[in-house]
């Protein structure tokens, strides 16, 4: 995950600071993500990121931005097996109900690492349609979810695919199968049934299999997902000493609802409202010149939508730099971590060379 906002942050960054003109760089966005969708690209970041929750369980599956069709309708994360995905949702629910929503988290974490450059490190790029287009992009797309809009996509893919599992997408439509997911985390995978060719299983959520109160629940999601909206950056405003920026993200038990603080010289705090069925659960964090993170929450015990009761929980980042190079040591207790792959305790040692002075890409995690 790490690495995947690392490169598409640099590839972003070194694409608009060569091309300047901002018709061109409005021109050059929409190429990459909506006409030929790209390695490196949002829709690429979107895609690795699903696939590193499911990695991380075990999945392996393809990329489908590698197959660099023009104009695709839809890009899917192929090459997955049913029975890995029964396994998964079996034996890890809240990971199962995170790899749906990994797509957009993972390009959230790529537009507030473009943010952090340019507010702490001066980066020149301008990069204010690529934010617009992320953000306005996912909204719609959440708020698509609870409308018949993802019927029709469903049965389009489903007709499509025909008998071949292989090119099936592991989840559909990404919001309907994570809310559907959410509010099931006991419900086995096999009870989706039989997929309408009759070879292997139905794996697409359609609006209609929603229930009123899932269907409700994804609805708010659509509104509150606007907040994302809230942010100055998005008319090029970022502050003199200090900026904010008020954000939305979904999670395995629900969402956050987060206020980014951006301050001069070189912290960055974030504080966290995060929500299930339940409750509120609080958290907060704070960044020095990105080389120490150290944050502090309270989550859902199980990171499931119906758990009542919180764990506390941490994280701590040090990160040295030697000329070119760096070495980074980061350690969280089990929780959820926008950009960390994993829901249980982990320490993670990242080592690699900088992909730019300001912004030193980090390692695999």
């Amino acid at each position: 995950m790490e690495q995947a906002v690392s490169w598409t942050a640099a590839f972003y960054d070194t694409s608009h600071r060569a091309i300047r003109r901002h018709w061109e760089i409005i021109l050059f966005d929409l190429a990459v993500d909506a006409g030929l969708p790209l390695p490196l690209s949002d829709t690429w970041v979107h895609e690795e990121f699903h696939r590193a929750v499911l990695q991380n369980r075990g999945v392996p599956s393809f990329d489908e931005v590698y197959r660099f069709r023009f104009a695709a309708s839809s890009t899917a994360v192929t090459h997955v097996s049913d029975d890995n995905l029964v396994r998964m949702k079996r034996d890890h629910p809240s990971d199962f109900v995170r790899a749906h929503e990994a797509g957009i988290e993972g390009e959230h974490a790529m537009v507030l690492r473009l943010e952090r450059q340019h507010f702490f490190d001066g980066a020149t790029s301008w990069n204010v349609p690529l934010y617009l287009l992320v953000k306005v992009n996912s909204i719609a797309y959440i708020a698509s979810g609870s409308t018949s809009e993802a019927n029709r996509l469903t049965d389009q893919w489903e007709r499509d695919e025909g008998t071949a599992v292989s090119r099936r997408d592991f989840t559909g439509h990404d919001f309907t199968a994570w809310v559907y997911d959410l509010f099931r985390p006991d419900e086995a995978y096999t009870a989706r049934g039989m997929h309408p060719s009759g070879v292997g299983l139905r794996r697409y959520i359609r609006e209609s299999d929603l229930t009123d109160a899932e269907r409700a629940y994804l609805h708010r999601q659509g509104r509150l997902a606007m907040l994302n909206l809230l942010d100055p950056n998005l008319v090029s405003v970022s502050g003199g000493r200090f900026n904010a920026a008020a954000a939305h993200v979904l999670t395995p038990f629900g969402y956050t609802i987060d206020l980014n603080a951006f301050i001069r010289p070189k912290l960055f705090v974030a504080l966290h409202d995060y929500v299930n069925h339940e409750r509120s659960f609080p958290g907060a964090e704070a960044a020095l010149e990105d080389r120490i993170r150290v944050a502090l929450w309270r989550q859902p015990a199980h990171q499931l939508f119906r758990d009542r009761g919180g764990r506390l929980g941490g994280l701590v980042s040090v990160r040295m730099h030697r000329q070119k190079f760096f070495a980074e040591v980061e350690a969280k207790s089990a929780g959820w971590v926008e950009g960390n792959v994993h829901l249980d305790r982990s320490i993670t040692l990242r080592i690699g060379r900088a992909i730019r002075v300001s912004d030193a890409a980090r390692g695999r995690s």
